[in-house]
């Protein structure tokens, strides 16, 4: 039996592409066999629509939207379709320069998180191979390493939260946090970013509190102090960051950035 590594296997050797990539709406007849003849290099496969199945190793996978494989030199695989519903693949070979024998330790199929946005990745993955224009290989290369990484990413044990309910909540957190972070001299209230997060003032507190590791209003100060902090370092004085932020009061600003950073504003700005 095979010993297994882990996927940062990918991050530390050299990814070779070749010319078996494509998008396509497969046959109504479409079908193939590998059952007796393994693979030669890694395929990675996803699934944009349609129904069918796939046989690796002996196990009978039902495939449809969202579901992506990493067949491995040496699979054993077979798989069709339903011809009323046919699938549509992006399919992309692709080897190591270095030669191994141990296995890749990752599920052989996974479903990706949209939040991934992987269809965009695998859309101009192909794109620029086609265009084969200055530095497409390159790009191309950088694009599938992404792709691996987002598969690894689905791998149980990969996620920060095991339960789906919990990721798309955390995805909504993020969301909120960064629109802060993007306009942290603005005053929020709780009602407002609760609505656009769809939940209750209280529920969202609850939650940005059990997933962030501090209440709201820390964390808008936290962003608030943050972005003082680099303006001062591009060289504005005290009270224009304070005036920029948002704050009214030039000392309130300045009690409230040392309680922060344990430093005052006037000392960044010494360093600058």
């Amino acid at each position: 039996m095979k010993e297994t590594v882990d996927l940062s296997f990918f991050s530390r050797v050299n990814l070779e592409l070749n010319d078996l990539f494509g998008k396509v709406n497969c046959e109504p007849n479409w079908r193939w066999n590998r059952e007796h003849e393994p693979f030669h290099d890694f395929d990675l496969w996803y699934v944009w629509g349609g129904e069918g199945e796939v046989i690796l190793g002996g196990e009978r996978m039902q495939v449809g939207q969202g579901d992506c494989y990493l067949f491995q030199p040496g699979d054993l695989a077979s798989a069709r379709h339903n011809p009323e519903r046919p699938l549509t693949v992006t399919f992309i070979h692709f080897n190591c320069t270095e030669s191994f024998s141990q296995r890749i330790s990752l599920p052989s199929r996974v479903r990706f998180d949209p939040a991934d946005f992987h269809e965009l990745y695998l859309d101009r993955f192909i794109q620029v191979r086609l265009a084969a224009a200055f530095g497409h290989e390159e790009e191309a290369t950088l694009l599938l390493r992404l792709l691996l990484l987002a598969y690894e990413r689905q791998a149980p044990g990969n996620q920060p939260f095991g339960d789906p309910a919990k990721r798309s909540l955390r995805r909504v957190m993020m969301g909120v946090a960064a629109r802060i972070g993007q306009n942290p001299g603005r005053h929020y209230s709780i009602q407002e970013l609760a609505k656009e997060a769809h939940l209750s003032p209280r529920y969202f507190s609850l939650k940005w509190k059990e997933l962030m590791g501090q209440t709201i209003e820390s964390y808008v100060i936290q962003k608030r102090i943050e972005r003082a902090a680099y303006l001062l370092r591009l060289g504005m004085n005290v009270s224009e960051v304070a005036e920029a932020l948002g704050y009214r009061s030039i000392y309130f600003f300045s009690r409230q950035f040392k309680q922060v950073t344990g430093t005052n504003p006037s000392d960044v700005l010494r360093k600058t």
